[in-house]
């Protein structure tokens, strides 16, 4: 709170660790009374607030927090992107190595090696003639590979989306719950 009165403006980590306080105080019993050591702290928070709720008031910038949340979840997203279509693409792998290996055993000679280059050219990897059938397994391997690698990335993405922590007036709510 006091690099926020120096600074005149809240940082987006001073903003998250203040909403992260307040629901860590929220979520204590309001007739249990706060430990000793826990007591002198809450003090000593309540008087700094007191002596600087104008300036922290007027800090506060709603526009600029969301600006800088935005600039966190920017790299995020476009890697959750990438790993959205890695997924497309694996699957649509796949679902072309099921054609061909369907071609393969109810077409003719040529329509078999036509449509086992057409899969070497896509899957970039060395297929053999004779396992036609483990392409369909591999690439379903690799479908589920991507598909996982894109469920991590938009579960950082979620994960670290703190916009809605950004809200006017937690250093007085938590002012207020400390001095109960």
């Amino acid at each position: 709170m006091e690099t926020v009165a120096v600074s005149g403006k809240y940082s987006l980590d001073a903003q998250v660790r203040a909403y992260d306080l307040l629901e860590q105080l929220l979520d204590l019993y309001y007739d249990l009374p706060l430990p000793a050591g826990l007591k002198d702290v809450a003090a000593e928070f309540c008087s700094v607030y007191e002596a600087n709720a104008s300036v922290l008031d007027s800090a506060f910038d709603s526009s600029a927090l969301a600006a800088a949340a935005a600039d966190v979840l920017k790299p995020l997203n476009e890697a959750c992107n990438e790993a959205r279509f890695e997924a497309a693409a694996a699957a649509s792998l796949h679902e072309f190595a099921k054609e061909v290996f369907d071609i393969w055993q109810n077409s003719g000679v040529f329509a078999r090696r036509r449509a086992l280059k057409g899969l070497r050219q896509r899957a970039g990897f060395r297929l053999e003639a004779h396992r036609i059938g483990n392409y369909v397994a591999k690439t379903f391997d690799l479908q589920n590979e991507a598909a996982s690698r894109f469920a991590k990335a938009q579960q950082t993405v979620y994960s670290s989306d703190v916009a809605y922590k950004i809200r006017p007036g937690l250093y007085a709510e938590i002012s207020a719950r400390l001095a109960l």
